[in-house]
C-alpha cells in the first residue's frame, strides 16, 4: 500500500513486599488488544466547509493514512509479543494484555521477559521467575543455573551458555538436565512438543525424559545468519540477501524481501518499512531498531519509550498551531523547497519530484509563493497547493503528497 499524505492549509497554510503478588490495577495496556478503533478523520468531509474555529483556520491541518497508535509508555525495560498476549516489563511491574490480570508488582528488578501462551518468564543475572497471567500469580522463583540466555516453553525453563545447557521444571524448579552438549548452542525452544536445543552446526537435539539427556533428532538447513525461538517457531535471517524466514516443525517460509532484521521479542521481521510476521505482511510501518508484532499489533521500543499500533490503516488528523511557510529557492532554473511533511521537492516547470537535499547555491531571488502558486522571474512557474474554499473570512488550500 502506498503511503499518502494530505495537507489542508489556510491562507498562511494550515504507568511491597508480600508473599502473594500484588495485582496492578487500571493500567491501559488492554487498549493494545481492544478491537475498538477510534473514529476516522475523513479528509473529504473536512473539505466541505471551513471550520468555525479560528485556531484551525490559521493552522496547518494534516491528514495521513497511517497505523493508529493505541498505547504509549516510558521507562520500559523489555517487551514480549506472543500469540495470545503481549507483556511489558518495567522496573517495578510486569503488565499483561489480559482483562482479569492487567499486571503484577515485582519484588526485584529484571532485565528481560520471554512469554509462551499465558506464562511470562523474567530474568536477570541471578534469578529467574515465572508468572502466570491466567492465575495472575508467580509460579516460581529460582536461582540461575547458567549465566547466558533463557527461554520458556510449556512446563520448562531452558538456559544455555556456549556448549552448556540446563533444563528445569518451571512449576517446581526440579533440575532435569545440566550438562555439556559439546557444540555451541545458538537457540533453544520446543520442537514437536519436546524441549529442543539447536547447535551451530544445525544439529537439533530433543530432550529424552527416559535417558534424561538431549538426543540428536534432525539437522536444520544451513545458510541462516541468525535464528531465535518464540512460541514454537524458529525464525531469523538468512545469509541469502538477509531474507527473513520462519520455521515451524517441518514447514519453512522465506520472504522475498531482502535486507531484513528479526525481532528479539517475538515472531517478526522488518525489511525496510515492511513488517513480516508468521501469518501476514504489512507495509509502511514505523521503522525501529527494537520492534515486535502480535496479531493486529505492532510494537516499537526506543530508549525505554514504547509505542503500540493497530495494524489497521486509517486516516488520522493532526493540527499544528505553529507552522512556517515553505522557503523556496532556484537553482539552474529549477525550484526547490522543503514541504510541511519534511520532504524536499524539486519542481521543474510544475513537475515535482522528491530529492535528498537542496543544492548548494540555491538562491531565493525572484522566487515567490503567492496564494498557492509559485512565481519565478515574474512568471507563474507551478502550483504548490490549490484553493478548495474561498469566503470573506478565510481561504483553505489543499496539497497532496
Amino acid at each position: 500500500m502506498k503511503k499518502l499524505l494530505l495537507l489542508l492549509v489556510t491562507s498562511l497554510f494550515l504507568y511491597s513486599c508480600s508473599p502473594k503478588p500484588i495485582k496492578v490495577e487500571n493500567i491501559p495496556l488492554m487498549k493494545a488488544v481492544d478491537p475498538i478503533v477510534n473514529e476516522e478523520f475523513n479528509p473529504q468531509d473536512f473539505e466541505k466547509f471551513i471550520p468555525s474555529s479560528s485556531l484551525i483556520r490559521n493552522s496547518l491541518v494534516s491528514f495521513n493514512k497511517t497505523y493508529q497508535r493505541v498505547y504509549s509508555d516510558s521507562n520500559v525495560i523489555s517487551i514480549g509479543a506472543g500469540l495470545q498476549m503481549l507483556s511489558v516489563l518495567k522496573a517495578d511491574e510486569i503488565g499483561f494484555t489480559m482483562p482479569y490480570c492487567s499486571g503484577l508488582v515485582l519484588k526485584r528488578q529484571y532485565d528481560n521477559v520471554r512469554i509462551f501462551n499465558l506464562e511470562a518468564l523474567v530474568y536477570n543475572k541471578e534469578k529467574v521467575e515465572v508468572f502466570s497471567a491466567n492465575e495472575c500469580a508467580s509460579l516460581g522463583l529460582y536461582d540461575r543455573l547458567l549465566k547466558g540466555y533463557v527461554e520458556i516453553i510449556p512446563g520448562y525453563i531452558i538456559e544455555w551458555e556456549g556448549t552448556l545447557v540446563a533444563l528445569r521444571n518451571s512449576y517446581n524448579g526440579d533440575v532435569l538436565y545440566n550438562g555439556d552438549t559439546g557444540i555451541n548452542v545458538v537457540a533453544t525452544g520446543i520442537y514437536k512438543g519436546r524441549p529442543a536445543v539447536l547447535q551451530t552446526n544445525g544439529y537439533l537435539l530433543l530432550y529424552d525424559s527416559n535417558f534424561k539427556s538431549f538426543i540428536l533428532e534432525t539437522q536444520f538447513p544451513s545458510g541462516y545468519k541468525s535464528i531465535i525461538h518464540s512460541e514454537g517457531y524458529f525464525y531469523g535471517i538468512l545469509d541469502d540477501q538477509d531474507k527473513f524466514f520462519v520455521l515451524h516443525d517441518d514447514e519453512i517460509k522465506v520472504s522475498s524481501n531482502t535486507n531484513c532484521k528479526q525481532s528479539l521479542f517475538g515472531i517478526a521481521g522488518l525489511c525496510g518499512s515492511t513488517l513480516i510476521t508468521n501469518v501476514d505482511k504489512y507495509h509502511d510501518v514505523p521503522i525501529s531498531e527494537y520492534f515486535s508484532a502480535a496479531k493486529e499489533t505492532y510494537m516499537t521500543l526506543k530508549d525505554g519509550n514504547l509505542n503500540i499500533y493497530y495494524l489497521v490503516v486509517l486516516w488520522q488528523r493532526f493540527l499544528s498551531m505553529s507552522y512556517q511557510l515553505p522557503q523556496l529557492c532556484a537553482y539552474k532554473d529549477k525550484i526547490y523547497y522543503k514541504s510541511f511533511s519534511g520532504k524536499i521537492f524539486e519542481n521543474s516547470k510544475g513537475k515535482e519530484i522528491i530529492v535528498n537535499s537542496i543544492p548548494k547555491g540555491c538562491n531565493n531571488k525572484g522566487v515567490i509563493l503567492n496564494h498557492g502558486k509559485i512565481f519565478y522571474k515574474n512568471k507563474e512557474y507551478g502550483i504548490f497547493s490549490k484553493p478548495i474554499i474561498n469566503n470573506e473570512e478565510a481561504v483553505m488550500y489543499k496539497r497532496i503528497e
